[in-house]
């Protein structure tokens, strides 16, 4: 709180109320009337851009206050005339913490419960059974932006309050490499032994084809492994553990069997390929805090097994997600979420045809190339993408992102070193000179800075650090303060 005495005394403040408690005291203390009310905010990111979120705002009105950001009629962000304090609208860190920290968090349900009871694992139902028990014709037509990457919304709402308030160009370090926009992750896994021994060899042959590298993910246990198989697939992207049975009682073990359990499933793929295993994912994607505590504990540096969103998780068996679809730490373990809808979810519970889901991962690949984040493919040879009939549609997907020069392609344990370190990098000024200082010191300079100089309705105005039209920005912009 910045008492009304004291608002003209204050340089650019910002002020996030944390529930409807604290917007009340502000309205009781700046003589404004509060309205609260659940709305769905779109906000521009970019020209032809946007992201958007489903949540309460607390509308702050009366003579003292002037909107300075808004979305239609729905301001965001006001400014109480005459001073430099500006009042948001949205409660960021409340709602970060339900979409990112609650997404983190998958309630399995009674039926699921039962089933991982049984004697014989899931598996042991015939596919057809299971799949015409698990359809959502409907589900993929529910798949939006304010589902998909909600907290991206909260991002915008964030960056472009500083740079309203301040009036000040801001710097930042950019997601990608210079000349790059988003990423793409391709990755596999793999459930049954024909899935390895022939879906992965016909997926692998259309990635060669256009010189690209994936992750496979492969259970330990489950059927007797080639070593020489796995040491072709380590050869030719990364091996990473996929549990040691695809059973689905991972979540249900104690945080001592978890360790045990995943730790387990690293050492054999280890011995097997001859190379380190730092990554992880589940089966059924599914995903906790203690899961991932656990997978610390076992060594792994990072995990993929949060879906961005997904229409029908087979744990909880309702929509689910994070949220989001750039990665975060969890204990000391990167999770980077699955954040393009999978060949399963688009095919086997949506009913689509091959070239429809292909067509809906464009779709949903657009919206995160406009966004910057990670677009993590997963691909089972077990399924349908992995059929002969298919292999065509296949190279049509990747191919469309391999065309994309803006497009950095790397396996998830690639993304996890660039995203490690970006992470552990820091911006410095000094004597008005702006710098990216490393945490890492033995990895190669290739940060990059942008520049954020405004927002407004085609969204933020970025340049890189070191485009010529920024140079006269920089003796009054980079100020220590």
């Amino acid at each position: 709180m910045v008492p009304r005495t004291e608002a003209k005394t204050h340089s650019s403040v910002i002020i996030f109320p944390s529930g409807l408690e604290d917007s009340k005291k502000i309205a009781e203390e700046y003589d404004l009337a509060l309205n609260s009310r659940e709305t769905l905010l779109r906000l521009p990111v970019s020209p032809g851009v946007s992201v958007s979120i489903r949540t309460t705002v607390n509308e702050f009105s009366g003579p003292p206050i002037e909107p300075v950001i808004s979305d239609g009629e729905t301001p965001v962000l006001s400014k109480i005339r005459g001073t430099c304090v500006h009042l948001s609208s949205v409660d960021l860190v409340s709602e970060y913490e339900r979409l990112v920290s609650g997404g983190l968090e998958e309630a399995p349900s009674r039926k699921f419960r039962l089933v991982t009871k049984f004697p014989f694992s899931y598996r042991a139902i015939p596919s057809f059974i299971r799949n015409r028990a698990f359809r959502a014709p409907d589900a993929v037509t529910e798949l939006s932006e304010d589902k998909l990457f909600p907290v991206e919304c909260l991002r915008v709402i964030f960056l472009a309050s500083i740079v309203v308030a301040t009036g000040r160009a801001i710097p930042r370090i950019a997601f990608w490499r210079k000349g790059k926009s988003h990423a793409l992750a391709i990755t596999h896994d793999v459930e049954t032994k024909l899935g390895l021994e022939d879906g992965a060899g016909r997926c692998a042959d259309v990635e060669s084809k256009l010189a690209v590298r994936s992750t496979w993910n492969i259970p330990s246990e489950r059927y007797p492994l080639s070593s020489q198989l796995l040491i072709s697939l380590a050869s030719a992207g990364e091996v990473g553990g996929h549990d040691t049975k695809h059973d689905g009682r991972l979540i249900f073990e104690s945080f001592e069997n978890k360790v045990e359990r995943v730790g387990k499933c690293k050492s054999r793929l280890e011995s097997l390929c001859k190379k380190e295993v730092r990554g992880f994912r589940s089966p059924l994607l599914q995903h906790g805090r203690e899961l991932l505590e656990a997978l610390g504990k076992a060594g792994y540096t990072y995990d993929s097994s949060a879906p961005s969103w997904e229409p029908l998780s087979p744990t909880s068996l309702r929509p689910h997600g994070v949220g989001t679809v750039f990665p975060f730490f969890v204990s000391g373990v990167l999770e980077i979420p699955v954040s393009l809808p999978q060949d399963h979810q688009l095919i086997r519970v949506s009913g689509l045809a091959t070239s429809e889901a292909v067509e809906e991962l464009f779709r949903v690949s657009r919206w995160i190339r406009g966004v910057g984040g990670a677009c993590v493919l997963l691909v089972h040879p077990d399924y349908e993408f992995g059929q002969p009939e298919n292999m065509e549609e296949y190279y049509r997907l990747l191919e469309k992102f391999k065309s994309d020069p803006e497009c950095e392609i790397l396996t998830l344990g690639e993304l996890a070193e660039w995203w490690t370190n970006r992470a552990n990098s820091w911006i410095e000024m000094r004597n008005g000179n702006v710098s990216i200082q490393y945490g890492d010191k033995d990895r190669p300079a290739d940060l990059e800075l942008d520049l954020v100089t405004g927002y407004g309705r085609d969204g933020f105005k970025v340049s890189r650090l070191d485009s010529p039209e920024i140079a006269p920005l920089r003796e009054h912009t980079f100020k220590e303060e």
